[in-house]
């Protein structure tokens, strides 16, 4: 008798829409509290069955699991890392957020700085934009802007590939914003000192970069070159990568190079680029830095040891880090 109960229950529950089967399994189990065994008793079925339709309703996200102090830990772990390292503000993507390859950890990224952006962003605001990947993942994220001035901060190089270019980055800001686009369409560099200051006095080119001493925020990521992951140390000429390694570069903000100290370091491109320089970056109200992962690491810190950076914006591992750090 019991057998044949069994079977018709486990007739009754494998012909059913599988959202009852996996909401009823879930609130057995999660909030009923009973065993597998208990529950495939009642369904009819197999104990192997019912753990596979919880591990189911898992990844369906019948089930979610939520943390209600982890935000509060985010917050304060932000708070802690701009006290350790005199910012204005720190966004810290939560520790749950912070798993995954470093293309997942890239869009989660891009999303939290296009969530601050559109908090923190006032109608016209002077903002200079730089490039990278987490910043073409931000771009891609953001959906509504105030009016704002995009300014480009550099050149471009054919070389640097990423989604979307300098150039196309402001574009679409301005875009979202309804707001106008300053645009650089030169090079990142040119081989001659008196072409470079020919080329910057054009008119074009300097209604672009009269903002560059009085901007209101600047958006940029921060290259690597202990780990490689810059592009401006791909693209470099062989000459120039070896003295900024000779002087221990550690990362670049914009066409900023900084060693592992903290301490910026002169190159070829301050005389021969087009880009925003140290001293103008130092004069912006909020330099919001945005990267994270275990190979940005040592840029990171870097950066938040040279002082340009007011925001900071990065995963829950580096933050761990950075506030480990002597």
């Amino acid at each position: 008798m019991k057998k044949a109960v069994a079977e018709n229950n486990s007739k009754k529950w494998l012909s059913d829409n599988p959202k009852y089967i996996y909401s009823f399994v879930a609130k057995k189990y999660f909030s009923e509290m009973k065993t597998k065994s208990e529950i495939a008793d009642e369904m009819g079925i197999s104990r192997f069955k019912v753990a596979r339709l919880i591990a189911e309703a898992i990844e369906n996200e019948y089930v979610k699991f939520v943390f209600p102090k982890q935000q509060a830990l985010d917050e304060e772990l932000a708070q802690n890392i701009c006290n350790k390292y005199s910012l204005k503000d720190a966004v810290v993507l939560s520790m749950i957020d912070s798993y995954g390859d470093r293309q997942l950890l890239t869009d989660k990224l891009g999303i939290v700085t296009a969530n601050y952006l559109s908090d923190h962003l006032k109608q016209d605001m002077k903002v200079g934009i730089a490039w990278g990947r987490v910043l073409s993942s931000t771009v891609s994220t953001l959906r509504e802007l105030p009016p704002l001035h995009v300014v480009q901060l550099a050149g471009v190089h054919p070389k640097i590939e990423f989604s979307q270019s300098p150039i196309d980055l402001i574009h679409k800001i301005a875009s979202i914003s309804n707001g106008k686009a300053y645009p650089i369409y030169l090079p990142m560099w040119v081989d001659d000192e008196n072409v470079a200051r020919q080329i910057a006095n054009d008119e074009f080119v300097a209604e672009a970069r009269r903002f560059y001493t009085n901007l209101d925020v600047i958006i940029t990521g921060i290259g690597a070159w202990k780990s490689g992951s810059s592009s401006l140390f791909n693209i470099f000429p062989d000459e120039w990568r070896e003295g900024l390694l000779a002087h221990d570069v550690c990362a670049d903000i914009c066409t900023t190079f900084i060693d592992s100290k903290g301490k910026v370091i002169e190159s070829p491109i301050d005389k021969l680029g087009f880009g925003i320089s140290h001293e103008q970056i130092n004069k912006t109200k909020n330099v919001i830095g945005v990267a994270g992962g275990e190979d940005k690491y040592e840029a990171v810190l870097a950066s938040l040891r040279s002082g340009i950076l007011d925001t900071l914006i990065t995963d829950f591992d580096t933050a761990v880090k950075l506030m480990d750090e002597n």
